[in-house]
C-alpha cells in the first residue's frame, strides 16, 4: 500500500482493510497533521515517532532531556512557567466567556420573544423559500465572478497574441522591403 491514510477514499480503505489493521495494531508513528497512527512512516503524511511508554512515564524534568518527547512538551520549560501559562489561559477563557454571555444577553433583550406556536406554517415555508432563493443567488454570483475572471484571463492572453502577431507582421514587412531593395 503506497498511498497515505489521509488520501484514501472509502473504497480503498475497504479494499486494504487487512493491511491497515496490521499497520495500526502497534503504532510507532503518529501524524502531526491528521493525528492518525501507524507502524510505518510511509502511510502518514507528516509522521512523528511515538516515544515508548517508559519515556512517557518519567517525570516532566527528565522528559525534557528525551529527544522524542521534546516536540510533544509545551514550550515552557519549568513547571512554574507551565502553571502560569495555564492560569493565564483560564483567565482569558473566563473573560471571553463573560463577553459572550453579555453579548448573548444583549441580543436576547433586543429580540422580541416569539413562541413557536405564534409562527405560522406558511411563514416557515416562505422563510425556507427565501433562504433557498438567496442560496441560489449566491451560487449564481459565484459562477459569474468565476466566469469574469476567466474572461479577463482570456482577454489578456488575446492581447499578448495580437501583439505577437503585430510584431511578426512588422518584421515580415521589413523583410520584404529588404528583399525588394536588394533586387534593384
Amino acid at each position: 500500500m503506497a498511498k497515505r491514510f489521509c488520501k484514501m477514499n472509502r473504497k480503498q480503505i475497504a479494499d486494504n482493510l487487512g493491511e491497515i489493521h496490521r499497520l495500526v495494531v502497534e503504532p510507532k508513528y503518529i501524524c502531526r497533521s491528521c493525528a492518525r497512527s501507524s507502524a510505518s512512516k510511509n502511510s502518514l503524511c507528516k509522521p512523528a515517532a511515538i516515544p515508548p511508554q517508559v519515556c512517557q512515564d518519567k517525570p516532566a524534568e527528565l522528559q525534557q532531556n528525551s529527544a522524542l518527547l521534546a516536540e510533544a512538551l509545551p514550550a515552557a520549560t519549568s513547571i512554574a512557567e507551565q502553571q502560569k501559562a495555564l492560569a493565564v489561559r483560564r483567565v482569558i477563557d473566563r473573560v471571553k466567556q463573560r463577553a459572550q454571555q453579555q453579548k448573548g444577553e444583549l441580543m436576547l433583550s433586543q429580540v422580541p420573544q416569539i413562541t413557536i406556536d405564534a409562527v405560522d406554517l406558511a411563514d416557515k415555508k416562505s422563510l425556507k423559500q427565501a433562504k433557498k432563493a438567496l442560496k441560489k443567488h449566491y451560487k449564481q454570483q459565484k459562477k459569474l465572478i468565476k466566469l469574469a475572471k476567466k474572461q479577463n484571463k482570456l482577454m489578456q492572453k488575446q492581447k499578448k497574441l495580437e501583439a505577437k502577431v503585430e510584431r511578426i507582421n512588422l518584421s515580415s514587412e521589413g523583410g520584404e522591403l529588404q528583399l525588394t531593395s536588394n533586387l534593384h
